[in-house]
């Protein structure tokens, strides 16, 4: 039987039409994973990798910047955990505070910051030498409202050839000033 020019253009229509039939069968088949509401299991509702968050002043003026190499957020508490936070606090004479620790936390938004473990702060000059003053300790909250940063653990200062123990600390960060709380010792080197 001859093929008219009617029934070649009719083919490929024809064939679609089954392969598209075929394809909604074996669909059909398959069984579908529906996605299951995670209440109760533990773990962040949402993450960040290698976050800034960046505070600025009324004047528009950067005041300070938190940056983490991630930040897992938990919807039920409000509660931010940091990897690596690093907490840059800008004083308006250019100098700096740095505030380096292994994890982190805060809840509710930034008006409490724990740096939790091990934690280096800095107080850098403005012309960027080298820090004039190094602290070493564990556990520090930041209270960026209150300009101020704290902590009841041990602490080792160093300022050039001069270094000091104590036992809890207070840096107030525009003042560029830091009260020891008890304990004190040291070596001051004229």
């Amino acid at each position: 039987m001859p093929q008219t020019p009617l029934s070649k253009s009719l083919l490929l229509p024809a064939l679609l039409v089954v392969v598209a039939g075929l394809s909604i069968w074996l669909l059909g088949k398959q069984d579908i994973a529906v996605p299951v509401a995670r209440s109760g299991v533990p773990g962040p509702d949402s993450y960040m990798e290698n976050a800034t968050t960046q505070v600025f002043d009324p004047q528009g003026t950067l005041r300070y910047r938190l940056q983490a190499e991630r930040v897992a957020y938990f919807r039920e508490d409000r509660r931010s955990e940091f990897t690596a936070p690093r907490f840059i606090r800008y004083r308006a004479d250019g100098q700096r505070w740095t505030l380096e620790a292994e994890r982190g936390v805060s809840q509710g938004g930034a008006d409490r910051i724990l740096l939790q473990g091990a934690v280096v702060m800095r107080r850098v000059a403005a012309d960027n030498r080298p820090a004039n003053l190094e602290i070493h300790t564990r556990d520090v909250l930041i209270q960026p409202e209150q300009d101020t940063a704290e902590t009841v653990a041990r602490v080792v200062v160093n300022r050039g050839d001069s270094t000091l123990h104590s036992v809890g600390l207070k840096a107030f960060f525009e003042e560029g000033r830091v009260q020891l709380l008890s304990q004190v010792r040291g070596i001051y080197a004229p």
